[in-house]
């Protein structure tokens, strides 16, 4: 365990490079719409640039120490999907774009329910601990997310006037695609779960683990 939090740590100088790339592109995005009437691109552009600010306070609300690893890779998920997918229109542009992004989705939402499981289960020993457990947690809690980013997709088609669903093209074809694309990059990442309980290493699961060793369960002090 020492090891992967020595490569956590190494990921906090990696992290600021990260962050100027994110917010460059997010401003110049933010720019380009403005110069072309895009009220839309213009705000999208800006937006985006919030989360910074809300994984800091995060951190700050939840006391969370470390997980450098795991924050790089939610920035570049969130690059992916909403800098260059949302606000730069890659998913109307790119062909296939949002396909790779919700099958990325399915990787990044299960690494961070594995830590989520690490961090409840912390009390109690590995020492016999059932992978199927592990497993049937990651994987329904990635596909109900799946599901959460569909119904987002659906309840905000009206308000920004972009049909991300294509709901008069395809009818739910595309919102079955997007969650089936999903599926599969949630079970390559429960095949790493499997491996990580067996103790094999990979980048994935080990910053996962990484974050949830340096953020025990805090047990409530119970006062009479």
């Amino acid at each position: 365990m020492e090891r992967r939090i020595e490569i956590d740590r190494k990921y906090q100088k990696i992290l600021p490079i990260v962050q100027v790339i994110y917010v460059i592109t997010g401003i110049i995005i933010s720019i380009w719409g403005i110069v072309h009437h895009s009220a839309y691109e213009g705000i999208q552009g800006v937006a985006t640039l919030l989360t910074i600010p809300g994984l800091y306070l995060v951190r700050r609300l939840f006391h969370w120490e470390g997980g450098w690893q795991l924050e790089t890779y939610i920035y570049v998920f969130v690059y992916l999907s909403w800098t260059l997918g949302g606000a730069g229109f890659f998913y109307d542009r790119v062909p296939h774009f949002d396909k790779y992004v919700h099958c990325l989705s399915g990787v990044i939402v299960s690494i961070l329910a594995l830590a989520t499981y690490r961090m409840l289960e912390r009390g109690h020993s590995r020492e016999g601990e059932n992978p199927a457990t592990v497993c049937v947690f990651v994987f329904f809690a990635s596909m109900a997310v799946a599901g959460l980013f569909e119904l987002c997709e659906f309840t905000m088609a009206p308000i920004i006037g972009r049909d991300l669903q294509h709901v008069e093209v395809s009818g739910v074809t595309d919102t079955m695609q997007d969650m089936l694309v999903c599926l599969v990059g949630t079970l390559a990442a429960v095949g790493l779960m499997l491996r990580n309980c067996w103790g094999k290493h990979d980048p994935f699961t080990d910053a996962a683990e990484a974050f949830a060793a340096q953020n025990p369960r805090k047990t409530p002090v119970r006062t009479r």
